[in-house]
C-alpha cells in the first residue's frame, strides 16, 4: 500500500515538474535576428502590402506567448482535477499548480507595471519555480537600474535576489 501512494506521489511531482518546465521553456523560447538580439515574431497588417512593427514587437509577444503557455498548463490541470482517474492527491496537486500560476500572474504585471512606473520604457517578467527573469527595454542598464529591478521584484515576490536574472533589450 505504502508503494502505491509514493509511486502516485512521484507521478504527481513528475507532472507538476513537467508543466513547470514546458512554461518555463515557452516563456523563454525566442528567436535571434542577426544581431544576436531577441524577438518573438513581427506584427503584420494583412492586405494592405504594409508590415506594421510595434516599437514594442518582443514584449508584446512575449506577453502573448507566457499566456498562451499558462493557458496550455491551466487546461492540463484542469483535466486532472477534472478526471474521475485521479486520485485526491493529484488533484489537490493540481488545485495548487492552479493557484501558483494565478500568483505568479499577478506578480509578474505588478512587476512589469511597477517598472514602467519607475522609467522603464517596458519589461516582461517570467516567474517559475521560485526564480524570476526580467527583460527590461532600456538603452543603459547600469547598477543602480539593476538593483532598482531586483528591489522590486523582491518586494513584490519575496524572490530571493541571487534567484533573479535580468536582461536589457534595447
Amino acid at each position: 500500500m505504502m508503494m502505491v501512494v509514493r509511486k502516485k506521489q512521484l507521478v504527481i511531482a513528475a507532472l507538476a515538474i513537467v508543466i513547470g518546465t514546458a512554461g518555463y521553456i515557452n516563456a523563454g523560447k525566442n528567436a535571434e535576428t542577426e544581431a544576436g538580439q531577441k524577438y518573438l515574431g513581427e506584427a503584420q497588417l494583412v492586405g494592405s502590402g504594409e508590415v506594421m512593427q510595434e516599437e514594442n514587437d518582443f514584449f508584446s509577444q512575449a506577453r502573448i506567448d507566457r499566456e498562451a503557455g499558462r493557458s496550455r498548463s491551466i487546461e492540463t490541470f484542469n483535466t486532472i482535477i477534472s478526471s474521475e482517474n485521479a486520485d485526491s492527491e493529484a488533484k489537490a496537486s493540481a488545485q495548487q499548480g492552479v493557484l501558483e500560476l494565478a500568483q505568479n500572474t499577478e506578480t509578474e504585471t505588478a512587476v512589469e507595471n511597477l517598472l514602467r512606473a519607475k522609467g522603464f520604457e517596458d519589461a516582461v517578467c517570467y516567474i517559475n519555480n521560485g526564480m524570476a527573469n526580467v527583460v527590461v527595454k532600456t538603452d543603459v542598464l547600469d547598477s543602480a537600474g539593476a538593483a532598482k529591478i531586483s528591489e522590486i521584484v523582491t518586494e513584490q515576490s519575496g524572490i530571493a535576489q541571487d534567484k533573479i536574472k535580468i536582461m536589457e533589450m534595447n
